[in-house]
Order: structure tokens, then C-alpha cells, then sequence
């Protein structure tokens, strides 16, 4: 009997003991599971400082040296572009010449490969963007050139310069940190220059392309336009001395009708045509006539006459001197690449 009782005064004792336990291990589980989240969230934070690109371009001015270095408002672009892969197509094989398709032969056809999508991210900062395009450049791959300047993040980069005066400049440098030497430069307006610089000025030889994308943006501009270039001599960031300047064409778009310069061959001075010029033009019906002409300070020399709408004319056939080009006499000046000299301009 006096164990019972004495059983039956532990029980409480026990009980009491075990919930304090019990009490303890959860304290303990607790504080160690709120030590081990904060060290997770530590760690996180050091991960995303660590993996912040740094951003070394700086945005420039072209145009005199008042305005030599000027840094527009907005700061270099970073952007990310989204590619969908397509779905792969399964490759044919070819039967051997001169044997029948087997049928009934029991070899299942080739699986087809559906669904097959991925994504792949792009994020560039512009001096890698430039260097990417600088290298096609130096090898004469125009054509990758503009293939990548219509790419959404060439175009962004573009697109963040206020106009085409400004613009990101990667390459070599003298010691004041200007320009000089061999480099590459993206204007605002989907423009580029690759070629020689001086004391931060465009001067020896290179080549700058403006694209059109036709994206509504320049409701002045002829849908026909596909890119706008000039290779040869530059002095003081104009084109000055022999050079070829070239339209790249879709007729197709153009009005009927209509006829346009596509290659100016000869001499620049401060972007306007000076001297013997060669010109080819193309029409709406894909015909291809050759000029040649002179100019002075972007105006040409006229012959005699005038037609029934007052033009006068200007340059002769190179396959027959007795036809000539016409213009109007309000037009003939500042004959030369426009949107290179707007860039001081602006």
C-alpha cells in the first residue's frame, strides 16, 4: 500500500519534469534554426553585392572642341534580351540514288522534336557590345555589323544617347583620356563609326553606317532607305578628303517613279561634295545609271539650259554626255552626307 502511494505522489513530480524537458529542446531547436536563416540571408546579400557589373563607358559629345567631352544625361544601358529558341526541325536523310522508298519494313520514322524551346539571356555592358562589333568590323564583316546593330540591345544602347551627337567610345586613348588612335563609337539615331580618331575627333580613315529600321520614329525618312554609309578619309570628325559614300536600297518600297543615288565616289570637303564626283543611281525599275560631275563646297557645276519645270542640269551620262541629271536651282547646295554633318550640327 505504501508503494502505491508513493507511486501515485511521483506521477506528478514525472509529469512536471518531462514537460520542462520537452520546453527546453524547443528553445533550443528554435534558436538555432532562427542562426541558421540569418547566415542563409547573409550569405545571400554577400552573393548579389558580388555579382554587380561595374560600368566603365562613359557617354561623349561630337562637335567642336567647346563641346569636345561633354557627358550626356543618361547613364551607359544595361539590358537584357529574351531569345526563344525555335523548335528544331529533324534532319532528312537522303535515300541512295536510284533505290525505292521501302515499305512495310517496320523502322519507325524519325522521332520529331516538339516543345523544344529555351531561353537565353543577354546582358552586355556596352564597351563589351562595341568590342563584339569592333572585332567584325576589323575584319571587313560589314554585313555582321549591321546584323548586330539591329539586335534589341545595340538598339537600346542607341536609343539611351539624347541624339546623334552623343555617343559610348570604345578603344584607344592618349593620355588626357580622349579618343586617339583605333576605335569604335555608337551614336544615338542607330549610327556607328569604326575607324581612325585624333585627339578626340574622327580623322584619318574609317567608316560610319547609319541603319533605318523603320519603326515610325523618323516619319521623314524614305521607307526605301536600308543604311546610309561612308568609308574613306575624315578630318575633325567630318568626312574631308577621297571617299565612297553608299545607299543600300529597297526599291520596292519606294514611290514609283523614283530614282536615288545608291554610290558617290570622290572628293569630301567638311562632309559636302568637292570636286570630280562618280555617281550610279537606281530606280524603282531596277536600273542602274552612271554620272559623273563636278562640285564645289556641295554644289554642282550646271550646263546650259533649263527644262519646263525650271531645272537645270547638272551631271552627264557616262554612256552618253548628251543626257543629263536635273535639279532645281534651290536644291543645289549643301549636295553632301547630311545626317554626318547634322551630328556637329546638333
Amino acid at each position: 500500500m505504501k508503494n502505491n502511494k508513493l507511486v501515485r505522489e511521483l506521477v506528478p513530480v514525472i509529469a512536471l519534469l518531462l514537460f520542462i524537458i520537452v520546453i527546453l529542446i524547443l528553445c533550443v531547436v528554435s534558436a538555432r534554426g532562427k542562426r541558421a536563416s540569418e547566415e542563409t540571408e547573409t550569405a545571400s546579400e554577400t552573393v548579389a553585392e558580388s555579382t554587380v557589373p561595374e560600368q566603365e563607358e562613359t557617354g561623349e559629345q561630337a562637335g567642336s572642341e567647346e563641346n569636345d567631352g561633354a557627358v550626356p544625361d543618361k547613364e551607359p544601358v544595361e539590358v537584357q534580351e529574351t531569345i526563344e529558341l525555335e523548335a528544331e526541325e529533324p534532319a532528312e536523310t537522303p535515300s541512295p540514288a536510284g533505290q525505292g522508298t521501302v515499305s512495310g519494313s517496320g523502322i519507325p520514322p524519325a522521332a520529331q522534336v516538339s516543345g523544344n524551346t529555351g531561353v537565353t539571356v543577354v546582358k552586355k555592358t556596352n564597351s563589351q557590345m562595341l568590342a563584339e562589333m569592333m572585332d567584325y568590323w576589323s575584319g571587313n564583316n560589314v554585313e555582321a555589323v549591321e546584323d548586330l546593330s539591329g539586335l534589341a540591345h545595340y538598339r537600346a544602347m542607341s536609343a539611351s544617347l539624347k541624339s546623334s551627337a552623343y555617343f559610348y567610345y570604345y578603344g584607344d586613348r592618349n593620355e588626357e583620356g580622349r579618343p586617339e588612335g583605333t576605335g569604335i563609337a555608337v551614336y544615338g539615331e542607330d549610327q556607328y563609326y569604326y575607324g581612325e580618331w585624333k585627339d578626340g575627333f574622327r580623322s584619318g580613315q574609317g567608316m560610319w553606317i547609319k541603319m533605318y529600321y523603320g519603326d515610325g520614329k523618323a516619319a521623314d525618312v524614305d521607307p526605301a532607305f536600308v543604311s546610309h554609309s561612308y568609308e574613306g578619309a575624315w578630318l575633325n570628325n567630318l568626312p574631308n578628303g577621297e571617299g565612297h559614300e553608299r545607299y543600300d536600297l529597297d526599291v520596292g518600297k519606294a514611290e514609283p517613279g523614283s530614282r536615288y543615288f545608291q554610290n558617290i565616289i570622290g572628293n569630301f570637303k567638311d562632309g559636302l561634295y568637292d570636286g570630280d564626283m562618280y555617281i550610279n543611281t537606281l530606280n524603282t525599275e531596277k536600273n542602274v545609271q552612271e554620272w559623273k560631275g563636278k562640285a564645289k563646297n556641295g554644289v554642282f557645276e550646271t550646263f546650259e539650259g533649263r527644262d519646263l519645270e525650271g531645272r537645270v542640269p547638272i551631271c552627264q551620262d557616262v554612256q552618253n554626255p548628251d543626257s543629263h541629271m536635273w535639279i532645281q536651282p534651290l536644291e543645289n547646295k549643301d549636295q553632301g552626307i547630311e545626317e554626318v554633318r547634322d551630328q556637329i550640327k546638333k
